[in-house]
């Protein structure tokens, strides 16, 4: 079980809205307007909160994350007292997840393939780290777009939506890609404060609703390769993704509910 964090429902999705709408007159400025500070972002470390469910699995823990371009990434699961629950490193398809308190290793795999293992969904280290910084992914074409009133812009293509709603300014509240919808909330400038993952039940998947909540956010800090890297005891047990599902560091065994 990893660390408790207060158990609550979730908040109701995120409400879009519907009916006629017009061509956007100028979606390069609504882009500007709310994730112009996506280009000039290279790395970015927070402490995360989770808390949901995939599927019948609910999910929960507190993770410490690291990302730089292209494709690296660190995730530690913090407990109260002791080694961490698993330490996630490496670069794209070569990630390493550590389990020090089993002495299990999975050397050499696709970093999305283990969030998908621990989270239920998958993601590159590049789109996570988007997220975290308040973008649609890390590469986001969004040439045309439509207006829905004054306060409510859709801009992308066929394989990925993103929606933009104006306040005291624009900024991105959901984006859309193959069934998974991200929703951004509790902001700070362009910075979220939440973000919820969200997909619906299908023939091949289960449900998914995560929320994870970001604090402590530093961006463009250097980060060396030794971040990246994990010291893995010598002797340790291989373990496969397959069974990384079934053990699930993420799940959550203590009882409450969501």
């Amino acid at each position: 079980m990893l660390a408790a964090i207060p158990a609550c429902g979730p908040p109701p999705a995120l409400q879009l809205p519907s009916g006629p709408s017009t061509p956007l007159a100028d979606a390069q400025a609504v882009l500007r307007d709310a994730i112009g500070h996506c280009v000039a972002i290279h790395s970015i470390t927070a402490e995360l909160g989770l808390s949901g469910r995939a599927g019948s699995t609910k999910l929960r823990g507190r993770l410490q994350a690291g990302f730089a371009q292209p494709a690296h990434v660190r995730l530690e699961a913090v407990a109260p007292f002791g080694a961490p629950y698993f330490i996630v490193a490496g670069t794209g398809d070569h990630t390493t997840l550590w389990l020090p308190r089993d002495a299990r290793v999975l050397r050499d795999t696709s970093a999305a393939d283990i969030v998908e293992a621990l989270a239920g969904f998958s993601a590159t280290p590049d789109d996570l780290a988007a997220w975290l910084e308040g973008c649609p992914a890390a590469a986001f074409d969004g040439e045309t777009g439509q207006s829905f009133g004054a306060q409510w812009a859709q801009i992308g293509g066929a394989a990925r939506t993103a929606w933009f709603r104006k306040t005291d300014r624009w900024r991105l509240v959901q984006t859309e890609h193959e069934g998974l919808a991200v929703e951004f909330a509790d902001h700070v400038g362009v910075q979220p404060g939440r973000i919820r993952i969200r997909r619906a039940a299908a023939a091949d998947r289960a449900a998914l609703d995560v929320g994870v909540s970001i604090s402590q956010v530093e961006t463009n800090v250097t980060l060396g390769e030794q971040a990246f890297t994990v010291d893995v005891s010598p002797g340790a047990t291989p373990i496969t993704l397959d069974e990384l599902r079934r053990t699930g560091p993420l799940r959550d065994t203590s009882g409450g509910t969501q």
